[in-house]
């Protein structure tokens, strides 16, 4: 994958935006799992939200889309499943903690290079 030139803050940066916009996309899913007719959503891969990054301006945000569940349309016609939607918060929020703990320690070894740690 081409990052295009995207240092790693400017990555850090780009993936934790990401992940905000995943978290609200999850936490809407799981507001709505009881609203009848409600069509469960996703966000696109990082990969391609990405990809998009530098032709996009900065406050565009990634693409949401409906999701395509394995699991059968209730008689409402509601699609949400809370167990995939509490996975995907964990993985969310597991990811962050991550991403967050990468982008402090490449601060402190800037610090460091500059000679002020």
């Amino acid at each position: 994958m081409n990052t295009g030139g995207l240092d790693l803050f400017n990555l850090a940066s780009l993936r934790l935006r990401w992940l905000s916009e995943r978290q609200g996309v999850v936490t809407q899913n799981i507001a709505s799992a009881d609203v009848s007719g409600y069509r469960a959503k996703e966000i696109e891969p990082f990969e391609s939200f990405l990809e998009h990054a530098v032709k996009r301006p900065t406050s565009e945000s990634a693409e949401v889309s409906e999701a395509e569940g394995a699991w059968e349309t209730d008689l409402s016609g509601n699609n949400v499943v809370l167990e995939e939607q509490m996975v995907a918060a964990a993985d969310t929020a597991g990811q962050y903690r991550m991403v967050t703990s990468l982008y402090r320690k490449a601060h402190e070894l800037m610090i460091a290079v500059a000679g002020r740690g």
